[in-house]
């Protein structure tokens, strides 16, 4: 037991689940004599990591809640097996249900509890919640998927490859922490482990992905195969989403512009609204969105947002205020969307998602065929193309299109968030298409999805889109991208090759953005087939993810005539 500036903190305190498994937790609670309402964390990258990477955590023991990071079974001081395949989805439950009504029995608990945490802790959360534990009063899913299904399926078929590799590595940690405790010299490993984490691009050109050497050790291989490449695909659509309709307590659902998941966040806040288990729940959701990456609140790469650090976000406060709303029953008026404004760099409330003030402007592509690079003959406008030449371009998946920013993690070696792309729109593969200068402000807020239509002479490709916001002096930051994998175009369940020639209509969802495009500048879309390492390179040869030691080029046209009008509808908020 610790005692620090009138926080108590007891360390390994162990709880026994149903099966007589021991889970250890530290908590970290107000040194008084009296009961408090607690925040479960349960994580398996080590619950002291989870304490030291943020200290906002303290905020929450300061406003009088017990505060618990819990090791899950299997993971560093807990007892068990882990299984991060199939298991996971059985055995989290009951460890879920069971630690949150431990938590709720001891004696300095008043008996209400919530849960907190992002990404893997938060589908924790939802795996308890959906077991519906009587001492569960509200929980806050931030950054999180919509899905229970492996990584992979999030982007239909696409592997977030940097995100899927460094999750390995760092659960890869531990275990080599376990095999030292049993005498093996693990020093080698720790240095490939170590390796993904800084250095993922060098590491993960290494083809076949599937046999990637920094993955050999123990049981690290089933976990790559299974969580980092493809893991095994889902039954049935409703294998996709979480069940909502068993889930009873309010949600706070937070995530980024600047994150991977955030189209799993959009998912779950409108899917609880209308099948919450609940009107509790159904009346109790809403949704924190920031300029931000996936991991932390703070703005990334070369943005200039005071307002939405760390700090400046009041991020922990609005997770305060939400727990006091839905555990301790106060009368807090909470916004159902909050939400910051890029470009205006302002924080804004709404009643609903899309904003309910949404006007939909479709915008062309158009281009006479030489739209390769910022400066070929391209635009981006409202009127409908007629007869125009497509656009060509080669993809050769082993000089793929670099990911520089975008919707990824802070940290891994890359910078998340809006980068200048001026370096990437001078490649032969990638096309721009951009408005006249506008002459007056036009704020972007929703869902962003891209109809092209294209034609590709492999049986599989993929292609990918970035909304970019061009300044004045020329330089385009990016707002928002997207992908496509050519043979999940129809259904992740059913893959169907490509006919070779066939034009064929692909929708890239580029999830959503808000961003205030300025007085002067300009609108451009990006098109290409590849942005790795953030997401792996399709290799053309209609083979699964990871398989391939050697890929074929493909030769990519791009329509934008009267019959095949490519486009994007832009969600365009008026005062």
């Amino acid at each position: 037991m610790d005692i620090c500036n009138a926080i108590r903190i007891d360390r390994d305190v162990p709880m026994k689940t149903r099966d007589g498994t021991v889970l250890r937790a530290d908590i970290y609670r107000p040194d008084d004599k009296n009961k408090h309402p607690a925040i479960l964390t349960r994580t398996p990258y080590g619950k002291i990591l989870m304490a030291e990477r943020d200290f906002s955590f303290i905020k929450m023991v300061e406003a009088g809640y017990a505060v618990v990071f819990q090791d899950m079974r299997g993971r560093y001081a807990s007892e068990g097996n882990y299984d991060g395949g199939d298991a996971f989805l059985t055995q989290e439950r009951p460890d879920g249900y069971d630690s949150v009504e431990w938590i709720a029995g001891q004696a300095w608990c008043d008996g209400r509890v919530g849960t907190a945490g992002g990404s893997y802790m938060a589908r924790v959360q939802w795996l308890l919640a959906m077991e519906r534990p009587p001492h569960l009063k509200a929980m806050a899913p931030s950054i999180s998927s919509d899905t229970p299904t492996p990584q992979a399926t999030l982007w239909y078929g696409v592997v977030p490859l940097i995100m899927g590799a460094s999750s390995v590595a760092t659960m890869g940690m531990d275990i080599a922490d376990k095999l030292a405790g049993q005498g093996v010299d693990v020093t080698r490993m720790r240095q490939l482990l170590n390796q993904v984490i800084t250095e993922p691009g060098g590491v993960l050109a290494y083809l076949p992905l599937k046999d990637l050497p920094h993955f050999e050790y123990s049981s690290l291989k089933e976990i790559w195969h299974n969580r980092g490449l493809q893991g095994p695909p889902p039954e049935q659509a409703a294998d996709l989403y979480w069940d909502y309709e068993k889930v009873t307590v309010p949600c706070l659902h937070q995530s980024g512009w600047y994150d991977f998941n955030l189209h799993g966040i959009l998912n779950n806040f409108v899917g609880m609204k209308r099948r919450g288990g609940s009107a509790a729940a159904r009346q109790g959701q809403h949704l924190l969105i920031g300029p931000w990456p996936h991991g932390r609140p703070g703005a990334e790469g070369e943005a200039n947002c005071p307002q939405a650090d760390a700090w400046g976000a009041g991020s922990t406060e609005y997770n305060i205020d939400f727990f006091n709303k839905y555990i301790r029953g106060e009368g807090i008026e909470l916004p159902a969307v909050h939400y910051f404004v890029m470009g205006k760099n302002t924080w804004q409330n709404a009643a609903d998602w899309p904003l309910p003030n949404t006007s939909w402007q479709r915008y062309f592509l158009h281009s006479g065929g030489h739209a390769n690079k910022a400066s070929g003959d391209r635009r981006l406008d409202r009127t409908e193309p007629g007869d125009e030449p497509p656009d060509i371009y080669i993809y050769d998946p082993h000089t793929p299109v670099p990911t520089r920013g975008g919707a990824w993690a802070a940290g891994n070696g890359f910078t998340a968030g809006p980068l200048d792309q001026s370096h990437i729109e001078g490649r032969e593969d990638v096309l721009c298409y951009t408005t006249p200068v506008l002459k007056e402000d036009l704020e972007v807020t929703g869902p962003l999805a891209l109809h092209l239509f294209a034609a590709t002479s492999a049986r599989d490709t993929d292609f990918t889109a970035k909304l970019v916001d061009v300044h004045p002096g020329g330089h385009g930051y990016n707002v928002a991208d997207g992908i496509v994998r050519a043979r999940f175009r129809k259904s992740v369940f059913a893959p169907e090759p490509v006919p070779p020639g066939e034009i064929i209509e692909y929708v890239i969802d580029l999830v959503a953005t808000s961003n205030l495009f300025r007085q002067g500048h300009r609108i451009r879309i990006d098109i290409s087939s590849s942005n790795f390492p953030a997401l792996d390179r399709n290799m053309n040869t209609g083979n699964p993810a990871g398989q391939d030691k050697r890929g074929i080029k493909a030769t990519q046209s791009i329509y934008h005539q009267s019959r095949y009008s490519s486009y994007i509808d832009l969600p365009i908020i008026k005062e």
